[in-house]
Protein backbone atom coordinates (compact mmCIF):
# COMPACT_ATOMS: atom_id res chain seq x y z
CA UNK A 1 0.00 0.00 0.00
CA UNK A 2 1.64 3.61 -1.01
CA UNK A 3 2.16 6.12 1.82
CA UNK A 4 2.81 9.09 -0.34
CA UNK A 5 -0.63 10.88 0.63
CA UNK A 6 -0.36 9.75 4.38
CA UNK A 7 -1.41 12.71 5.79
CA UNK A 8 -5.21 13.49 6.02
CA UNK A 9 -5.77 17.47 5.22
CA UNK A 10 -7.48 18.58 8.53
CA UNK A 11 -8.79 21.98 10.45
CA UNK A 12 -8.98 20.68 14.14
CA UNK A 13 -11.19 22.51 16.91
CA UNK A 14 -9.01 22.99 19.62
CA UNK A 15 -11.39 25.46 21.67
CA UNK A 16 -11.17 24.34 25.15
CA UNK A 17 -9.59 21.18 24.26
CA UNK A 18 -6.82 19.62 26.36
CA UNK A 19 -2.79 19.98 24.46
CA UNK A 20 0.17 18.94 25.98
CA UNK A 21 3.93 20.47 24.86
CA UNK A 22 6.88 18.94 26.68
CA UNK A 23 9.54 21.30 26.36
CA UNK A 24 9.89 25.21 27.87
CA UNK A 25 12.53 26.45 25.22
CA UNK A 26 11.87 28.46 22.10
CA UNK A 27 10.17 26.13 19.97
CA UNK A 28 7.92 24.98 23.12
CA UNK A 29 7.40 29.13 23.51
CA UNK A 30 6.41 28.92 19.77
CA UNK A 31 4.16 26.37 19.79
CA UNK A 32 2.27 26.55 22.83
CA UNK A 33 1.16 30.87 21.51
CA UNK A 34 0.13 29.19 18.38
CA UNK A 35 -1.80 26.81 20.19
CA UNK A 36 -3.32 29.73 22.54
CA UNK A 37 -4.13 31.40 19.52
CA UNK A 38 -6.93 28.53 18.86
CA UNK A 39 -8.26 28.69 22.12
CA UNK A 40 -6.97 25.46 23.38
CA UNK A 41 -6.09 24.39 26.78
CA UNK A 42 -2.41 24.03 27.28
CA UNK A 43 -0.42 22.47 29.42
CA UNK A 44 3.43 22.91 29.55
CA UNK A 45 6.02 20.32 31.31
CA UNK A 46 9.81 21.21 31.64
CA UNK A 47 12.48 21.35 34.37
CA UNK A 48 13.11 25.30 33.12
CA UNK A 49 10.59 27.96 31.08
CA UNK A 50 11.70 30.28 28.86
CA UNK A 51 10.72 34.25 30.25
CA UNK A 52 8.51 34.56 27.90
CA UNK A 53 6.03 32.30 29.53
CA UNK A 54 5.34 34.48 32.08
CA UNK A 55 1.91 35.23 31.71
CA UNK A 56 0.48 33.15 29.64
CA UNK A 57 -2.67 31.14 30.70
CA UNK A 58 -1.13 27.86 30.80
CA UNK A 59 -0.55 24.68 33.44
CA UNK A 60 3.16 24.94 33.22
CA UNK A 61 4.31 21.97 35.30
CA UNK A 62 8.26 22.56 36.25
CA UNK A 63 9.69 18.84 36.23
CA UNK A 64 10.41 16.72 33.50
CA UNK A 65 7.42 15.00 31.85
CA UNK A 66 6.01 11.72 33.17
CA UNK A 67 3.60 8.89 31.49
CA UNK A 68 0.54 10.00 33.58
CA UNK A 69 0.72 13.46 31.44
CA UNK A 70 -0.35 12.38 28.61
CA UNK A 71 -3.75 11.31 29.99
CA UNK A 72 -6.90 12.64 28.63
CA UNK A 73 -4.82 14.89 26.39
CA UNK A 74 -6.00 14.91 22.39
CA UNK A 75 -2.61 15.89 21.18
CA UNK A 76 0.85 16.28 22.13
CA UNK A 77 3.83 18.43 20.92
CA UNK A 78 7.48 16.81 21.87
CA UNK A 79 9.62 20.22 21.81
CA UNK A 80 12.68 19.44 24.18
CA UNK A 81 16.46 19.70 23.08
CA UNK A 82 17.05 15.84 23.79
CA UNK A 83 16.51 13.40 20.91
CA UNK A 84 15.68 10.61 23.19
CA UNK A 85 13.56 12.41 25.26
CA UNK A 86 11.91 13.21 22.41
CA UNK A 87 11.39 9.82 20.87
CA UNK A 88 10.18 8.26 24.40
CA UNK A 89 7.72 10.56 24.44
CA UNK A 90 6.49 9.73 20.82
CA UNK A 91 7.18 5.91 21.74
CA UNK A 92 4.32 6.65 25.10
CA UNK A 93 2.10 8.31 23.02
CA UNK A 94 1.82 5.55 20.11
CA UNK A 95 1.18 3.27 23.41
CA UNK A 96 -1.62 5.07 24.10
CA UNK A 97 -2.80 5.82 20.43
CA UNK A 98 -2.82 9.46 21.47
CA UNK A 99 -1.17 11.91 17.81
CA UNK A 100 2.06 13.05 18.62
CA UNK A 101 3.73 15.81 16.78
CA UNK A 102 7.98 15.63 17.78
CA UNK A 103 8.84 19.09 16.58
CA UNK A 104 10.99 19.29 13.28
CA UNK A 105 11.37 15.44 13.38
CA UNK A 106 9.13 14.41 10.43
CA UNK A 107 9.44 10.40 11.25
CA UNK A 108 8.25 11.16 14.45
CA UNK A 109 5.50 13.29 13.64
CA UNK A 110 1.98 11.74 13.43
CA UNK A 111 0.28 15.40 12.32
CA UNK A 112 2.05 18.20 11.31
CA UNK A 113 1.20 21.78 12.30
CA UNK A 114 1.18 23.39 8.57
CA UNK A 115 1.44 26.78 7.49
CA UNK A 116 -1.75 28.82 7.05
CA UNK A 117 -3.21 31.22 5.37
CA UNK A 118 -6.23 33.10 6.92
CA UNK A 119 -8.49 36.25 5.77
CA UNK A 120 -11.89 36.06 8.41
CA UNK A 121 -13.53 32.69 7.81
CA UNK A 122 -11.41 31.37 5.16
CA UNK A 123 -8.14 30.05 5.80
CA UNK A 124 -6.03 27.54 3.41
CA UNK A 125 -3.19 25.31 4.80
CA UNK A 126 0.06 23.85 3.05
CA UNK A 127 2.15 20.98 3.99
CA UNK A 128 5.05 19.86 2.52
CA UNK A 129 5.40 16.45 4.63
CA UNK A 130 7.46 18.14 6.67
CA UNK A 131 10.40 18.19 4.49
CA UNK A 132 10.58 21.87 2.56
CA UNK A 133 8.90 24.02 5.82
CA UNK A 134 11.09 27.43 4.83
CA UNK A 135 9.54 26.21 0.90
CA UNK A 136 5.84 26.17 2.76
CA UNK A 137 6.43 29.64 4.91
CA UNK A 138 7.74 31.19 1.46
CA UNK A 139 4.15 29.73 -0.21
CA UNK A 140 2.44 31.22 2.41
CA UNK A 141 3.72 34.67 2.22
CA UNK A 142 2.77 34.70 -1.49
CA UNK A 143 -0.98 33.75 -0.67
CA UNK A 144 -1.58 35.88 2.03
CA UNK A 145 -0.82 38.98 -0.35
CA UNK A 146 -3.42 37.11 -2.95
CA UNK A 147 -6.28 36.61 -0.09
CA UNK A 148 -6.19 39.72 1.22
CA UNK A 149 -9.76 40.86 1.84
CA UNK A 150 -11.16 37.54 0.80
CA UNK A 151 -12.46 37.37 4.83
CA UNK A 152 -14.58 40.20 3.39
CA UNK A 153 -15.74 38.65 0.50
CA UNK A 154 -16.45 35.19 2.82
CA UNK A 155 -18.68 37.00 5.45
CA UNK A 156 -20.72 38.98 2.76
CA UNK A 157 -21.18 35.62 1.06
CA UNK A 158 -22.15 33.76 4.09
CA UNK A 159 -24.61 36.67 5.56
CA UNK A 160 -26.27 36.70 2.02
CA UNK A 161 -26.82 33.52 1.82
CA UNK A 162 -28.79 33.95 5.53
CA UNK A 163 -30.45 36.68 4.45
CA UNK A 164 -31.74 35.23 0.72
CA UNK A 165 -32.73 31.94 1.66
CA UNK A 166 -36.77 32.18 1.68
CA UNK A 167 -36.34 34.79 -1.82
CA UNK A 168 -34.96 31.94 -3.81
CA UNK A 169 -37.00 29.05 -4.06
CA UNK A 170 -35.42 26.04 -2.91
CA UNK A 171 -34.66 24.01 -6.09
CA UNK A 172 -32.77 26.68 -7.60
CA UNK A 173 -30.75 27.82 -4.07
CA UNK A 174 -27.67 25.45 -5.26
CA UNK A 175 -27.57 26.10 -9.18
CA UNK A 176 -27.86 30.07 -7.91
CA UNK A 177 -25.01 30.11 -5.50
CA UNK A 178 -22.86 27.42 -7.72
CA UNK A 179 -23.08 30.28 -10.70
CA UNK A 180 -22.28 33.42 -9.04
CA UNK A 181 -19.23 35.17 -10.52
CA UNK A 182 -17.47 35.06 -7.59
CA UNK A 183 -14.10 36.55 -9.69
CA UNK A 184 -16.53 39.35 -10.03
CA UNK A 185 -17.47 39.89 -6.96
CA UNK A 186 -14.00 39.58 -5.15
CA UNK A 187 -13.25 42.67 -7.38
CA UNK A 188 -16.52 44.45 -6.50
CA UNK A 189 -15.64 44.00 -3.29
CA UNK A 190 -11.79 45.08 -3.17
CA UNK A 191 -13.27 48.15 -5.02
CA UNK A 192 -16.17 48.98 -3.15
CA UNK A 193 -16.47 46.63 -0.11
CA UNK A 194 -18.37 43.76 1.58
CA UNK A 195 -21.75 45.74 1.16
CA UNK A 196 -22.02 46.38 -2.44
CA UNK A 197 -21.73 42.31 -2.83
CA UNK A 198 -24.39 41.92 -0.82
CA UNK A 199 -26.05 44.39 -2.97
CA UNK A 200 -25.20 42.83 -5.88
CA UNK A 201 -26.36 39.25 -4.77
CA UNK A 202 -29.64 40.50 -3.25
CA UNK A 203 -30.51 41.96 -6.94
CA UNK A 204 -29.53 38.89 -8.64
CA UNK A 205 -31.32 36.89 -6.90
CA UNK A 206 -34.55 39.42 -7.69
CA UNK A 207 -36.99 37.46 -10.03
CA UNK A 208 -36.63 33.93 -8.71
CA UNK A 209 -39.83 32.55 -7.78
CA UNK A 210 -41.54 29.11 -7.77
CA UNK A 211 -42.79 29.82 -11.40
CA UNK A 212 -40.10 32.34 -13.18
CA UNK A 213 -36.81 31.50 -13.60
CA UNK A 214 -34.32 33.39 -15.45
CA UNK A 215 -31.35 31.36 -17.07
CA UNK A 216 -28.50 32.91 -19.66
CA UNK A 217 -26.14 31.36 -21.90
CA UNK A 218 -22.58 32.10 -22.31
CA UNK A 219 -21.02 31.29 -25.78
CA UNK A 220 -16.91 30.27 -24.59
CA UNK A 221 -14.29 29.77 -26.80
CA UNK A 222 -12.15 26.82 -25.46
CA UNK A 223 -9.13 27.40 -27.71
CA UNK A 224 -7.89 24.62 -30.63
CA UNK A 225 -7.19 21.91 -28.04
CA UNK A 226 -4.85 21.86 -25.52
CA UNK A 227 -7.13 22.85 -22.43
CA UNK A 228 -4.55 25.59 -21.37
CA UNK A 229 -5.06 27.46 -24.37
CA UNK A 230 -8.57 28.77 -22.89
CA UNK A 231 -8.57 31.95 -21.79
CA UNK A 232 -9.09 32.80 -18.01
CA UNK A 233 -12.36 34.40 -18.41
CA UNK A 234 -13.26 30.88 -20.12
CA UNK A 235 -12.26 28.46 -17.44
CA UNK A 236 -14.14 31.28 -15.25
CA UNK A 237 -17.65 30.71 -16.87
CA UNK A 238 -17.09 27.14 -16.82
CA UNK A 239 -17.08 26.83 -13.36
CA UNK A 240 -20.22 28.99 -12.93
CA UNK A 241 -22.04 26.63 -15.33
CA UNK A 242 -25.00 24.54 -14.20
CA UNK A 243 -25.72 23.08 -17.54
CA UNK A 244 -22.35 22.84 -20.07
CA UNK A 245 -22.87 21.99 -23.63
CA UNK A 246 -19.73 21.44 -25.28
CA UNK A 247 -18.49 20.29 -29.03
CA UNK A 248 -16.47 17.03 -29.99
CA UNK A 249 -13.20 18.39 -29.33
CA UNK A 250 -12.99 20.21 -26.25
CA UNK A 251 -10.44 18.49 -23.68
CA UNK A 252 -12.14 16.80 -21.01
CA UNK A 253 -9.59 18.55 -18.77
CA UNK A 254 -12.02 21.67 -19.40
CA UNK A 255 -14.87 19.81 -18.38
CA UNK A 256 -13.27 18.99 -15.24
CA UNK A 257 -13.67 22.43 -14.26
CA UNK A 258 -17.42 22.40 -14.45
CA UNK A 259 -19.11 21.85 -10.62
CA UNK A 260 -20.06 18.63 -9.62
CA UNK A 261 -23.49 19.45 -10.10
CA UNK A 262 -23.72 20.54 -13.45
CA UNK A 263 -25.52 19.09 -16.36
CA UNK A 264 -23.01 17.80 -19.11
CA UNK A 265 -24.70 17.69 -22.78
CA UNK A 266 -21.91 16.16 -25.70
CA UNK A 267 -23.34 17.69 -29.11
CA UNK A 268 -20.00 17.31 -30.88
CA UNK A 269 -20.13 17.57 -34.81
CA UNK A 270 -18.07 14.89 -36.78
CA UNK A 271 -17.87 15.43 -40.66
CA UNK A 272 -19.48 13.22 -42.98
CA UNK A 273 -20.61 10.88 -39.72
CA UNK A 274 -23.26 10.81 -37.31
CA UNK A 275 -23.82 14.42 -36.32
CA UNK A 276 -26.14 16.98 -33.63
CA UNK A 277 -27.59 18.58 -36.20
CA UNK A 278 -27.64 22.75 -35.07
CA UNK A 279 -31.31 22.81 -34.92
CA UNK A 280 -31.35 20.82 -32.01
CA UNK A 281 -28.31 22.23 -30.11
CA UNK A 282 -30.25 25.50 -30.49
CA UNK A 283 -33.06 24.52 -29.07
CA UNK A 284 -31.13 22.41 -25.98
CA UNK A 285 -29.57 25.57 -25.12
CA UNK A 286 -32.97 27.65 -25.29
CA UNK A 287 -34.83 24.61 -23.25
CA UNK A 288 -31.92 24.75 -20.66
CA UNK A 289 -31.96 28.41 -20.54
CA UNK A 290 -35.41 28.62 -20.18
CA UNK A 291 -35.39 25.86 -16.93
CA UNK A 292 -33.25 28.54 -15.14
CA UNK A 293 -30.15 27.46 -16.00
CA UNK A 294 -26.51 28.96 -16.90
CA UNK A 295 -25.82 27.25 -19.97
CA UNK A 296 -22.22 27.48 -21.33
CA UNK A 297 -21.85 26.77 -24.33
CA UNK A 298 -18.11 25.38 -24.52
CA UNK A 299 -17.09 26.07 -28.57
CA UNK A 300 -13.99 24.97 -30.01
CA UNK A 301 -11.84 27.90 -30.90
CA UNK A 302 -12.92 31.12 -31.23
CA UNK A 303 -17.23 31.29 -31.01
CA UNK A 304 -17.43 33.55 -34.27
CA UNK A 305 -15.10 31.78 -36.38
CA UNK A 306 -16.85 29.03 -38.33
CA UNK A 307 -17.98 28.42 -34.98
CA UNK A 308 -22.26 28.92 -35.53
CA UNK A 309 -22.21 31.65 -32.75
CA UNK A 310 -24.27 34.14 -34.11
CA UNK A 311 -27.16 31.24 -35.54
CA UNK A 312 -27.20 30.13 -31.00
CA UNK A 313 -27.24 34.02 -30.48
CA UNK A 314 -30.28 34.33 -32.70
CA UNK A 315 -31.83 30.97 -31.09
CA UNK A 316 -32.01 32.95 -27.75
CA UNK A 317 -32.56 36.17 -29.26
CA UNK A 318 -35.90 34.86 -30.54
CA UNK A 319 -36.84 33.65 -26.74
CA UNK A 320 -35.81 37.00 -25.11
CA UNK A 321 -32.63 34.84 -23.20
CA UNK A 322 -29.61 37.00 -22.84
CA UNK A 323 -26.18 36.12 -24.35
CA UNK A 324 -22.57 36.44 -23.46
CA UNK A 325 -19.79 35.91 -25.03
CA UNK A 326 -16.44 35.07 -24.22
CA UNK A 327 -13.76 35.06 -27.27
CA UNK A 328 -11.34 32.30 -27.65
CA UNK A 329 -8.09 31.69 -29.24
CA UNK A 330 -8.70 30.81 -33.14
CA UNK A 331 -7.88 27.38 -34.42
CA UNK A 332 -7.20 29.24 -37.48
CA UNK A 333 -4.15 30.96 -36.23
CA UNK A 334 -3.34 29.02 -33.24
CA UNK A 335 -2.54 25.89 -34.92
CA UNK A 336 -0.21 26.93 -37.76
CA UNK A 337 1.47 29.30 -34.97
CA UNK A 338 1.83 26.03 -32.44
CA UNK A 339 3.25 24.18 -35.31
CA UNK A 340 5.89 27.47 -36.19
CA UNK A 341 4.50 28.55 -39.43
CA UNK A 342 3.69 32.04 -39.58
CA UNK A 343 0.50 33.21 -41.71
CA UNK A 344 2.26 36.58 -42.15
CA UNK A 345 6.01 37.44 -43.00
CA UNK A 346 7.68 40.59 -43.72
CA UNK A 347 8.55 39.96 -47.43
CA UNK A 348 6.69 36.88 -48.05
CA UNK A 349 3.02 37.59 -46.91
CA UNK A 350 1.14 40.87 -45.89
CA UNK A 351 -1.94 39.33 -45.76
CA UNK A 352 -3.96 35.99 -44.81
CA UNK A 353 -7.33 34.34 -45.27
CA UNK A 354 -9.39 31.96 -43.11
CA UNK A 355 -11.76 29.97 -45.41
CA UNK A 356 -13.79 26.68 -44.71
CA UNK A 357 -12.89 23.60 -46.19
CA UNK A 358 -16.88 22.46 -45.65
CA UNK A 359 -19.78 24.36 -46.28
CA UNK A 360 -23.19 22.62 -45.68
CA UNK A 361 -25.20 24.63 -47.08
CA UNK A 362 -24.58 23.96 -50.74
CA UNK A 363 -22.50 26.93 -51.70
CA UNK A 364 -19.59 26.92 -53.90
CA UNK A 365 -16.80 27.96 -51.79
CA UNK A 366 -14.60 31.15 -53.31
CA UNK A 367 -10.59 31.68 -53.11
CA UNK A 368 -9.77 34.98 -51.34
CA UNK A 369 -7.42 37.28 -52.80
CA UNK A 370 -4.69 37.18 -50.08
CA UNK A 371 -0.87 35.93 -50.03
CA UNK A 372 -1.26 33.22 -47.10
CA UNK A 373 -4.40 31.08 -47.54
CA UNK A 374 -5.83 28.95 -44.26
CA UNK A 375 -8.10 26.43 -44.78
CA UNK A 376 -10.27 24.60 -41.78
CA UNK A 377 -11.30 21.17 -42.50
CA UNK A 378 -10.41 20.93 -45.68
CA UNK A 379 -9.40 17.14 -45.50
CA UNK A 380 -12.38 15.97 -47.94
CA UNK A 381 -12.46 19.22 -50.11
CA UNK A 382 -8.87 20.06 -50.71
CA UNK A 383 -8.76 18.40 -54.29
CA UNK A 384 -11.57 20.70 -55.25
CA UNK A 385 -10.23 23.76 -53.45
CA UNK A 386 -7.03 23.05 -55.28
CA UNK A 387 -8.40 23.15 -58.51
CA UNK A 388 -10.45 26.26 -57.56
CA UNK A 389 -6.55 27.58 -56.67
CA UNK A 390 -5.63 26.88 -60.12
CA UNK A 391 -8.51 28.77 -61.56
CA UNK A 392 -7.10 31.60 -59.77
CA UNK A 393 -4.00 31.68 -60.95
CA UNK A 394 -2.11 29.61 -58.24
CA UNK A 395 1.17 28.04 -59.02
CA UNK A 396 1.51 24.05 -58.53
CA UNK A 397 4.60 24.83 -56.67
CA UNK A 398 3.08 26.89 -54.03
CA UNK A 399 4.27 25.77 -50.54
CA UNK A 400 1.62 23.87 -48.65
CA UNK A 401 1.86 22.78 -44.87
CA UNK A 402 -0.76 20.48 -43.19
CA UNK A 403 -1.45 19.97 -39.34
CA UNK A 404 -3.27 17.41 -37.96
CA UNK A 405 -4.19 17.45 -34.37
CA UNK A 406 -2.55 21.13 -33.56
CA UNK A 407 -1.62 21.43 -30.40
CA UNK A 408 -2.62 18.50 -29.15
CA UNK A 409 0.22 15.84 -28.13
CA UNK A 410 -0.84 13.42 -31.39
CA UNK A 411 -0.03 17.02 -33.65
CA UNK A 412 1.45 15.81 -36.95
CA UNK A 413 2.77 18.14 -40.02
CA UNK A 414 3.56 17.78 -43.20
CA UNK A 415 5.26 20.03 -45.67
CA UNK A 416 4.04 19.97 -49.04
CA UNK A 417 2.98 22.04 -52.06
CA UNK A 418 -0.41 22.38 -53.79
CA UNK A 419 0.21 19.73 -56.22
CA UNK A 420 1.24 16.88 -54.21
CA UNK A 421 -0.28 17.90 -51.38
CA UNK A 422 -3.83 15.75 -51.69
CA UNK A 423 -1.22 12.53 -52.51
CA UNK A 424 0.74 12.87 -49.66
CA UNK A 425 -1.61 13.31 -46.97
CA UNK A 426 -3.70 9.98 -48.19
CA UNK A 427 0.39 8.64 -48.25
CA UNK A 428 0.54 9.88 -44.63
CA UNK A 429 -2.82 8.78 -43.68
CA UNK A 430 -3.33 11.95 -42.50
CA UNK A 431 -6.83 12.65 -41.37
CA UNK A 432 -9.15 15.48 -39.48
CA UNK A 433 -9.62 17.71 -36.94
CA UNK A 434 -6.85 19.01 -39.91
CA UNK A 435 -6.14 22.76 -41.10
CA UNK A 436 -3.77 23.47 -44.32
CA UNK A 437 -2.02 26.54 -44.78
CA UNK A 438 -0.61 27.45 -48.35
CA UNK A 439 1.56 30.21 -49.70
CA UNK A 440 5.24 31.22 -49.11
CA UNK A 441 4.85 31.34 -45.84
CA UNK A 442 4.46 27.77 -45.74
CA UNK A 443 7.78 27.04 -47.57
CA UNK A 444 9.23 29.21 -44.44
CA UNK A 445 8.26 27.03 -42.16
CA UNK A 446 9.12 23.82 -44.15
CA UNK A 447 13.04 25.38 -44.12
CA UNK A 448 13.16 26.04 -40.80
CA UNK A 449 11.36 23.15 -39.13
CA UNK A 450 12.78 21.82 -36.15
CA UNK A 451 14.04 25.06 -35.17
CA UNK A 452 10.34 25.84 -33.19
CA UNK A 453 7.83 23.76 -30.93
CA UNK A 454 5.02 24.27 -29.70
CA UNK A 455 5.56 24.84 -25.81
CA UNK A 456 4.12 21.97 -23.02
CA UNK A 457 4.03 23.45 -19.99
CA UNK A 458 5.04 21.53 -17.15
CA UNK A 459 3.03 18.63 -15.59
CA UNK A 460 0.23 19.46 -13.51
CA UNK A 461 0.08 23.16 -14.13
CA UNK A 462 -3.02 23.34 -15.48
CA UNK A 463 -4.81 21.64 -12.55
CA UNK A 464 -2.39 23.87 -10.40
Amino acid sequence: MSTQNRFLPLFVDLVDRPVLVVGGGKVGLRKTRELLECGARVKVVSPAFLEGFEGLPVEAVGRRWQVSDLDGMLMVFAATDDEQANRLVHEACRARSVLCNVVDVTALCDFHSVASVRSGDMAIALHSGGRAPGLSAWLRRRLQDWLEGFGDLSKAVSLSRTRLREAIPQESREDFWRSRDYQALWDLCRREGAAAVERRLEGESRGLTDSVKQGRVILVGAGPGHPELITRMGLAAIETATALVHDRLVAKELLDHAPHSCQVFDVGKKGFGTSAHQGGINGLIVRLAQEGHTVVRLKGGDPFVFGRGGEEIEACEAEGIPVEVVPGLSSSLTVPTYAGIPVTHRGLSRSFAIVTGHTADGVSMTIPQAETLVFMMPHHSFAELRKRMYEKGWARTTPASAIQSGTLPGQRVLHSTLETMVEDLEREAMGSPMIIVVGPVAGWAASHAGATKGFRAPQGSFQD
